[in-house]
C-alpha cells in the first residue's frame, strides 16, 4: 500500500508538469535525465503491477479465510458427533448397569 500511495503521488506530480519540464531519475548514485512521457509510462506500469499484486494477495487471503472457515465447520461437526457418541456410550453403560 505504501508503494502504491507513493507512486500515485509521483503520478500526480508528473501530471502537473508541462511537456518541456526536465525529469530526472536516480540510477545508482547518479541522476539521469529522463523523458517525461517515459517517466509517466513507468509510473503507470508500476501502478498496474502493484494493483495486480494487491488483487492477487487479497484473493489469496479470501481463499485462505474460506478454507479456514470450512475447517472450523468440520471441527464443529466432529465435536458434535463425538459428544453424541459419548452420550450414547454413557446411556449404554447406564442401561447395562441397571440390568
Amino acid at each position: 500500500m505504501g508503494q502504491q500511495n507513493e507512486n500515485e503521488m509521483v503520478k500526480q506530480e508528473l501530471d502537473l508538469l508541462d511537456d518541456s519540464a526536465n525529469v530526472f531519475k536516480m540510477v545508482g548514485p547518479v541522476l539521469m535525465k529522463n523523458d517525461l512521457e517515459d517517466a509517466k509510462q513507468t509510473v503507470d506500469k508500476r501502478l498496474e503491477f502493484i494493483t495486480g499484486e494487491l488483487k492477487k494477495t487479497e484473493k489469496s487471503i479470501e481463499d485462505k479465510e474460506k478454507r479456514s472457515q470450512e475447517a472450523a465447520e468440520n471441527v464443529q461437526k466432529m465435536q458434535g458427533a463425538m459428544q453424541n457418541a459419548a452420550a450414547e456410550a454413557a446411556r449404554q453403560i447406564a442401561a447395562q448397569q441397571q440390568k
